[in-house]
């Protein structure tokens, strides 16, 4: 009997160590899931420049082919001498001009380059202050004749449509390939074709060198043009009497104006 009674004790014993390991053992196992990530970034690219170079009018201009040696207007070893030279005062800043047989061929150039990683629009503003030389159509004095004070009889001239002596062209290259935008007309009209640029959205990863590129401004006041109309501006801006005496009215919109000026904003934005 003692014998079974140590059996069955030895027994419960194992079944409790049994039990005992089972629930132990439970404390290591578990369901498992994970996940994990990790990621990095970089600032976008931009990049864009707009660079603008260069200028439109100057205070001398030189003639394109000139042997007269020596002279007090001499200038360089090339040959040439100035034809057109602007006076100041003692202290005054000498005034850019223009007239007659002056022109810039290299004139003022816009470059737009970049290739950024956003979206961006381009604006092309021409501000409202934009002067330009005119005559207004009318029958005015003609002072390349010699009329003089009391003569019976003094010459005149007719102008039938607004003139405009000074012409630009506007020229765009991109890609390579050059394109007239205005040829020869008056500063309206670059600023009308400068304006007509503007984007309102450009794809980010495009080459801007290629879809704007450069533009470049340039201009010309014709030597052999109206002698009449260029004689009565020069005089004007001299101050000269005019014979007969004409009652005239300088500024834009009236009946002459003696200056050009234009001011050119080209700006590159992202958009959202």
């Amino acid at each position: 009997m003692k014998k079974n009674k140590s059996m069955r004790a030895a027994g419960g014993l194992l079944i409790a160590t049994m039990l005992t390991s089972s629930i132990v053992s439970g404390t290591y196992a578990k369901y498992v899931t994970s996940d994990e990530a990790e990621d990095t970034a970089r600032v976008a690219k931009f990049g864009v420049t707009v660079t603008a170079s260069g200028s439109l009018f100057d205070t001398t201009y030189k003639a394109a082919t000139d042997n007269t040696p020596g002279g007090e207007n001499a200038t360089d070893t090339d040959g040439t001498t100035l034809t057109v030279e602007s006076f100041a005062e003692a202290g005054q800043e000498t005034d850019n001009v223009v007239a007659p047989g002056t022109k810039n061929d290299k004139g003022l150039t816009f470059a737009i380059a970049g290739t950024p990683e956003v979206d961006v629009k381009l604006d092309v503003v021409v501000d409202d202050s934009l002067e330009e030389i005119f005559l207004k159509a009318g029958t005015y004095p003609d002072m390349t004749t010699g009329n003089e004070e009391g003569d019976d009889d003094v010459d005149s001239f007719t102008i039938t449509d607004p003139y405009y002596p000074v012409k630009f062209t506007l020229t765009q290259t991109k890609g390579g390939t050059t394109t007239t935008l205005v040829n020869g007309l008056k500063l309206k009209d670059v600023a009308s074709a400068l304006e007509a640029l503007t984007v309102a959205s450009i794809d980010a990863n495009t080459n801007l060198a290629d879809t704007v590129g450069t533009l470049n401004l340039t201009w010309e006041w014709a030597f052999e043009g109206n002698d009449q109309a260029d004689t009565l501006l020069g005089d004007l801006a001299a101050g000269t009497t005019l014979v007969p005496a004409t009652s005239l009215t300088e500024g834009m919109e009236k009946d002459y104006n003696l200056e050009e000026k234009i001011k050119i904003a080209v700006t590159v934005t992202q958009v959202d």
